[in-house]
């Protein structure tokens, strides 16, 4: 696999921008990488001082997230650089405690204290923007859209599994739309759910972000029965509506995370892994998660 080499794609990059990548790029170096905790000590030297410059936090967490965001999609989702750009990320949570001021455009008043990298202020604000818009327009065609895409996903799985920031409802999305079926319309008729994993569209693309969710975040997804604010699902975990208005509830299970969804997951990658379908890439990506699935729940007493 060809070496990571960051670049500044955003014209409206930060002025930090440079010495970012600059840092991330000598991290990612084949031979002698900095280390994780010394590039997150020049980092926040960055950050610091751009908020020493501007009197507030809120404008240079803003922008240093949504460059890492950025720059993430650049990192394929299976290379090492991934693993070294999630151990960076590791290393400035692991920093000692600085208190910054938001300003008081993210609070009450003008003193709004927080810990700069303790609970990683501005990383969902930014992260959210960037999954839901579908803004990359430095990408050149669809095809490399959509790879950028999985590497993004791939990236925020890692930081997540790190259990350094809520991660729930993007975890729920990917596998909803890599796994829960699709809708199949009938001339006449109700429409009917389609099982054929075939049947969805990118699915491909869909898999490898669904797989990176469970084999980098499935040890804090499995084992939880709770609802999760924004949770989509799909028409495999939605209820038929004469049975939903019999049960009075709309899904098979909790709106949200809850074994029987867990299950319902790995029996739809088993399904993927077994196809002969879909490509060998897709195949085995979802035989990874399944193999995945399995090490958790072994590992938990399952």
């Amino acid at each position: 696999m060809p070496h990571v080499q960051l670049k500044i794609e955003d014209e409206a990059a930060p002025d930090f921008a440079p010495g970012v990548v600059e840092i991330l790029n000598s991290a990612f170096a084949p031979e002698n990488p900095t280390p994780a905790r010394e590039a997150a000590q020049a980092i926040d030297a960055l950050c610091i001082e751009d908020y020493e410059k501007n009197g507030t936090a809120s404008s240079t967490l803003w922008w240093f997230w949504d460059l890492i965001h950025d720059l993430a999609r650049q990192v394929p989702y299976d290379s090492p650089e991934q693993d070294r750009l999630a151990a960076v990320i590791q290393a400035l949570h692991d920093l000692p405690p600085k208190t910054v001021n938001l300003g008081e455009d993210w609070g009450l008043g003008s003193q709004n204290p927080v810990e700069i990298w303790t609970k990683f202020p501005m990383f969902g604000n930014t992260l959210y923007d960037k999954l839901n818009g579908d803004n990359d327009s430095r990408a050149p065609g669809e095809v490399q859209k959509k790879e950028r895409r999985v590497n993004m996903q791939a990236y925020a799985a890692r930081v997540a599994g790190l259990g350094l920031v809520p991660f729930e409802t993007y975890a729920i999305w990917a596998l909803v739309d890599a796994l829960e079926g699709t809708m199949t319309p009938i001339r006449g008729a109700p429409d009917e759910v389609n099982e054929d994993p075939a049947a969805v569209e990118d699915i491909s693309y869909k898999v490898k972000a669904a797989a990176m969710w469970i084999i980098h975040g499935g040890h804090l997804l499995y084992g939880r029965d709770e609802e999760v604010t924004g949770a989509t699902a799909g028409p495999l975990w939605r209820l038929p509506k004469k049975e939903a208005n019999k049960l009075r509830r709309k899904f098979r299970g909790t709106d949200g995370l809850c074994p029987l969804r867990w299950q319902l997951w790995k029996e739809r990658f088993a399904v993927i892994r077994d196809t002969d379908a879909l490509d060998a890439v897709t195949r085995k990506q979802a035989g990874d998660a399944y193999a995945a699935m399995d090490k958790v729940e072994k590992s938990q007493g399952a």
